[in-house]
């Protein structure tokens, strides 16, 4: 029996073919929601070009899972289980977080999909969490219990995000005028990549840039030393969001950098100043130097986790 998975964004829709007693997708295509008035049609275009028809699906979707319905957070689409078996003919469609789906997938990874950030290595015997900026700042925690893996979802990109200098507290404050607050998600994602880049800017006196975070890294990487410290600055932040989430999941498996974002910076990154940003956790620094901090650089994470999650009937 043939699966269907899907791992739906606020920007992109990526679906593939799972077949019985597998993980790992085949016949795989992204498509731009931009391209499609509604999720359904844009199910329906997939599988108008695919080479078999399956019998169950699973998504995963950016937004919260209310039973058998969800919205993504960042588009206007409505979700509903029992409307796309109906409209689909499939005999099951299973609707999970996006960031489950990615927890899900961590112990699954082979060589060469995920990058580590230090020399502390990640572990199976431990709980583990996801996160990762991209259109909004995904978070979920992978808790080991019992010999088996539990997914467990969350909204943890929208807690509070805080400075902790006198131009973090500048910077932070050009952005919290638009918010009134700034959750981690107003910062670390790809929309937040740039206010950051444009509050520093204002910061300086400088006019706003505009620029897209693709160009941001492009200029960081041509040497400009004002998009560099955007880039080392949400790296930073990145890294002492990353600490929070291990504390809260107590992520002793490691924490993984999942979504677009984290990869695209890898030729950035200082790991030194990643490590000590996310260990300067007293009194727990002792602990955090052990948890391993990974980059997924893994295209169809979200997809294998979604089969695992359906494989384990964890999704509803």
């Amino acid at each position: 029996m043939t699966l269907l998975v899907g791992d739906i964004g606020g920007t992109n829709s990526r679906f593939g073919l799972v077949a019985r007693g597998e993980l790992r997708p085949y016949g795989v295509q992204t498509l731009r929601n931009d391209d499609h008035s509604s999720f359904e049609e844009a199910v329906v275009a997939y599988l108008d070009a695919a080479a078999e028809r399956p019998a169950r699906a699973a998504f995963a979707l950016a937004g919260p899972v209310v039973g058998r319905v969800s919205k993504l957070t960042n588009r206007d689409w409505p979700i509903d289980a029992d409307a796309l078996e109906t409209r689909l003919g499939l005999d099951h469609v299973a609707l999970l977080n996006d960031f489950v789906a990615q927890a899900s997938a961590l112990p699954h990874f082979r060589v060469g999909e995920t990058t580590p950030i230090g020399a502390a290595p990640p572990s199976d015997a431990a709980s583990k969490a996801a996160l990762g900026p991209g259109t909004g700042l995904g978070v979920a925690g992978l808790l080991r219990a019992g010999g088996a893996w539990l997914p467990v979802p969350s909204e943890g990109g929208h807690i509070e995000l805080a400075a902790v200098d006198a131009r973090e507290f500048a910077i932070f404050e050009r952005i919290r005028q638009g918010f009134g607050r700034i959750s981690a998600e107003h910062v670390l994602s790809g929309p937040g990549f740039r206010r950051l880049h444009e509050a520093l800017a204002a910061v300086e006196g400088a006019p706003a840039p505009g620029l897209e975070p693709a160009e941001i890294v492009a200029q960081a990487e041509a040497g400009d030393a004002h998009a560099a410290e955007a880039v080392a600055l949400f790296l930073r932040l990145l890294a002492r969001f990353a600490g929070d989430v291990a504390l809260t999941f107590g992520a002793q498996g490691g924490v993984y950098l999942c979504g677009g974002v984290a990869p695209k910076l890898l030729g950035l990154l200082d790991v030194a100043a990643f490590r000590a940003a996310f260990e300067a956790k007293r009194p727990h620094d002792a602990l955090m130097r052990k948890t391993a901090t990974v980059v997924v650089t893994s295209e169809i994470a979200g997809l294998i986790g979604c089969a695992a999650a359906a494989t384990s009937d964890l999704a509803a």
